[in-house]
């Protein structure tokens, strides 16, 4: 749960910012309002995007310590793989991640609305 609220305020901290209200006119100003955060399954698939690469290259980098690791207890070898992947994860990983999917969705909203802008009338 760390993590998501973790992700939540990394999300707040790099979305785009949406312009409401129609052009700049004298004596008019646009409000500016943060984009909404990405949902639920959208952080769960950039938290997996970015775990799983960290922990296939801890459990290879373990696989070639051979003998030494695997004499290890079971705790110890998920002790030390979760105490390199969670921190970088956390503060390394996730948060490009999530910034590189906010503008992702963010220019796919925009070329839909494009899109809309564009369509005729009935």
């Amino acid at each position: 749960m760390e993590c998501l609220a973790l992700a939540s305020a990394v999300v707040e901290q790099f979305a785009p910012t949406a312009v409401r209200g129609s052009g700049h006119q004298a004596g008019q100003h646009s409000a500016v309002v943060p984009a909404a955060a990405p949902s639920v399954h959208v952080r769960v698939a950039v938290t997996w995007v970015s775990i799983f690469p960290l922990v296939t290259l801890g459990m290879t980098a373990m696989t070639l310590l051979g003998p030494r690791a695997a004499a290890w207890p079971t705790w110890l070898r998920a002790l030390m793989l979760t105490g390199v992947v969670v921190p970088t994860a956390v503060y390394l990983v996730v948060p490009r991640v999530l910034a590189l999917s906010v503008r992702w969705i963010t220019r796919r909203h925009r070329r839909a609305a494009e899109r809309y802008d564009r369509a005729p009338y009935a």
